[in-house]
């Protein structure tokens, strides 16, 4: 472990020092820290997304969804407690295209493997040698890659599936509009 405190030409010194094999130890290790994040934030932005749909429902624990804060945060509190599985089998119900179910699936399948197996072969950073820690590396960095990439296309499938309105800008980012954000709202549009 580092100290917090470390600065820059500190650490900059500890890697010259280092043998190659640590060398590719620690860059494991820290493909490890990025597949963890990656695998993170995928489940995020899935779980954010489900949030600020309206019309997927989880009619068993809130009944309808309504405007009321407290029901939103029950329902964040639900989904962020839901497994990875449950979170697709719920969209399942909600007419989103086979193909992404099947998408979904296959990423889910990824998470597993890194939570799950990585290290069921013995993988330990501290076991491997400088070749084996390089193709665990580009292993996770895969897993890091086709996690963002997910990350990126929760929103098209919603889309796809006719849950948002998605505005796509001129930068490369997207504007998600929740489609039936004022369906109850009887004030007339102005």
């Amino acid at each position: 472990m580092f100290n917090p405190d470390l600065t820059k030409v500190q650490l900059a010194e500890l890697i010259h020092g280092m043998s190659d094999l640590d060398v590719a130890r620690l860059l494991y290790c820290q493909e490890i820290a990025g597949a963890y994040l990656a695998v993170a934030s995928f489940e995020e932005t899935l779980i954010t997304a489900m949030l600020m749909c309206d019309l997927v429902k989880i009619k068993k624990v809130l009944g309808s969804d309504s405007d009321n804060w407290q029901n939103i945060l029950s329902k964040k509190t639900l989904l962020q407690d839901s497994t990875l599985g449950s979170l697709i089998n719920i969209l399942e119900k909600h007419d989103i295209n086979q193909h992404d179910i099947n998408y979904l699936r296959w990423m889910k399948n990824k998470r597993d493997y890194f939570i799950h197996r990585l290290f069921h072969d013995g993988d330990w950073p501290g076991n491997l040698d400088e070749e084996s820690c390089r193709i665990m590396s580009r292993r996770l960095l895969a897993i890091q890659m086709w996690m963002t990439r997910a990350s990126h296309r929760i929103w098209p499938i919603f889309e796809r599936a006719g849950l948002y309105e998605i505005k796509y800008l001129r930068d490369g980012s997207i504007l998600a509009f929740n489609r039936d954000l004022f369906e109850n709202d009887a004030s007339p549009n102005t």
